[in-house]
């Protein structure tokens, strides 16, 4: 069944009330230190929970987005199979909390019924259950309420300009020196960027955000057809894409760096060889516009590398004193990752329990860490989800997991992946996925909901888009 697209004019209060849920979330979890902090990790899991309501409106409505809702209501095993694992999982403990000495200490004494789902702690599962499976189910109600591509359009909007206004106050931040929310609190992490404690969570963020800001400037730019390009709001919305991108070197973030990279790369590519395929067909110079473009990107490459100098100066230092004192800049995460991998082989269909990785791992490393220990190396998280994944909920979670977005990628119609609104935020969601290998952006609150966001809001723009609709920039660009 083909959704049918209408105008925002004709929005209902049904996905008024999706948009206001989404929004609030998206924006919301961001500025409140990244969703990654008690309170504001219970406040976004109470307001996400009202996503349940909203689907469970949608499947009773008796009429198009009824139907539609009802359509999709395969979307909804993976995610039901996944809360049923978990649930399990509980009723089933295999640490006991001990008190000695009056410390609360977490002890293995194996799980009643060892062929069974089992967990460390059945409120750190539930909790993580609460959250994500509220983030999941109200970026799924994008796809299953909305039919406007005008409201769509807004919700990525939002994601680019929410962006943009972090990556303002995090540049500003950084470069004043000012401190964590400008002096006004502390961060747990000497490496944080903007509102976010741990940098390397921003850049997965930015990454996103970058790749939806990506798409509206392509989606934007088919739209002006007016002679003069640099004249119109495409200037600003470039400014905007560079102002983002520039926050990965500014962040000290290696890994956000090199996949901005990517993504502007890829951009640049696209906008060449558009620009010269039209001016072939007008049978006009192509250089001339060509040498405009690089000539921007190599300008704008060098002042982000100025603004940038001090970040990049520290961490090339790290890296250099890291090499001259013989230490592999791998070897210790490359361990970590063969220590998961053998607490995974224990458990390998079901895993230790949802949340649990921080505790079980304790078993292949029992030696009490230090104190100032730096919080990138607190084994609290395995550095890569993909393996803590299969570690917390084993081989059938993980496949649940990656049924819950291969599905509705299942659902994208061939005629609209080349759409800049469908094709550059599902870019940036492989990047991000590839990511999480070596790192753990699914940790932070406002990267989950981010991520389920992109993946829904794209796919119901596909599958509202019309066919025969191109991709290419204007005839007159630049």
């Amino acid at each position: 069944m083909k959704p049918s697209s209408t105008s925002s004019s004709r929005l209902g209060w049904l996905d008024k009330a999706v948009l206001v849920h989404i929004g609030v979330l998206l924006v919301g979890s961001a500025w409140a230190f990244g969703g990654n902090i008690w309170w504001s990790r219970l406040a976004l899991s109470i307001w996400a929970s009202l996503a349940l309501p909203l689907t469970l409106i949608s499947f009773l409505r008796k009429d198009t987005v009824g139907d539609e809702a009802r359509a999709r209501k395969w979307w909804l095993l993976p995610p039901l199979l996944y809360a049923a694992l978990v649930i399990t999982s509980t009723f089933n403990p295999s640490f006991a909390t001990l008190v000695i000495e009056g410390d609360s200490l977490m002890a293995h004494k194996g799980a009643a019924r060892p062929n069974w789902p089992s967990t460390v702690s059945a409120t750190g599962s539930l909790d993580s259950l609460w959250l994500g499976a509220g983030v999941y189910l109200s970026a799924l109600n994008l796809a299953l309420v909305l039919r406007s591509r005008t409201a769509l359009r807004g919700i990525m909007i939002l994601i680019a300009s929410n962006a943009l206004a972090l990556s303002i106050f995090g540049t500003l931040q950084s470069l004043s020196s000012a401190g964590f929310y400008f002096g006004s609190a502390t961060s747990p992490n000497l490496r944080y960027f903007a509102t976010f404690i741990y940098n390397n969570h921003w850049g997965a963020f930015m990454i996103l955000s970058l790749s939806v800001a990506l798409g509206l400037l392509f989606y934007y730019t088919r739209r002006i057809h007016g002679r003069d390009l640099w004249h119109s709001p495409f200037s600003a919305a470039l400014l905007g894409v560079l102002l983002i991108a520039a926050t990965a070197p500014i962040s000290a973030s290696r890994a956000a760096t090199g996949m901005a990279a990517v993504l502007l790369t890829i951009a640049t590519v696209h906008a060449l060889a558009t620009i010269a395929r039209n001016r072939r067909r007008q049978h006009r110079s192509v250089w001339p516009p060509v040498a405009l473009v690089l000539l921007l990107m190599l300008s704008a490459t060098a002042a982000v590398g100025w603004l940038a100098l001090n970040s990049i100066a520290s961490r090339y230092t790290e890296t250099r004193e890291a090499l001259a004192q013989n230490q592999s800049l791998w070897g210790a995460r490359i361990e970590l990752y063969q220590d998961t991998w053998e607490l995974a082989r224990q458990k390998p269909v079901f895993g230790w329990g949802l949340n649990s990785y921080g505790i079980a791992f304790q078993l292949e490393r029992p030696r009490p860490l230090p104190e100032d220990r730096q919080y990138e190396s607190s084994y609290v998280t395995a550095h890569n989800d993909w393996l803590q994944s299969v570690a917390e909920t084993g081989f059938l979670g993980t496949a649940l997991l990656v049924a819950m977005s291969a599905l509705p990628l299942a659902a994208l119609p061939r005629h609209s992946r080349g759409h800049p609104l469908v094709a550059y935020p599902l870019l940036g969601f492989g990047l991000v996925l590839l990511y999480a290998g070596i790192e753990f952006p699914f940790s932070n609150a406002a990267f989950l909901i981010l991520f389920w966001t992109c993946l829904f809001a794209a796919v119901q723009y596909a599958r509202l888009q019309p066919v025969g609709r191109s991709a290419e920039l204007p005839g007159g660009a630049p």
